[in-house]
């Protein structure tokens, strides 16, 4: 067969091949792609995180690493807009300065 006249579906598969299912119109994955993707999302917004905006007290360096982390990770999946990210970055190292002090006031 040669070149197909439809969309095919955009998912990349573990073993890196493409699912070669026609694409759903309007949309770049197939039936079942586009399915998982929306239960995935779903999925994501389930607990306290960035899809929810609650995020667990800053205690810690541990609570701390998470937190600068499931910014990283929003911005990796698009959830968080960069320059949002950026604010809670810089609101981070903030904390982390504020942790390190108040660390060093407690061991003096």
């Amino acid at each position: 067969m040669d070149e197909s006249t439809y969309p095919l579906c955009r998912h990349t598969k573990t073993n890196g091949r493409r699912c070669q299912s026609p694409a759903l119109t309007d949309s770049a994955f197939c039936y079942h792609h586009q399915k998982a993707r929306r239960s995935r999302r779903t999925a994501l917004g389930s607990g306290p995180g960035l899809s929810t905006g609650v995020l667990h007290p800053l205690r810690n360096s541990r609570t701390l690493l998470q937190a600068a982390s499931m910014v990283l990770s929003g911005i990796a999946t698009g959830q968080i807009h960069p320059k949002k990210a950026g604010k809670m970055l810089a609101a981070l190292r903030v904390a982390s300065a504020e942790l390190r002090r108040t660390s060093k006031k407690s061991r003096s």
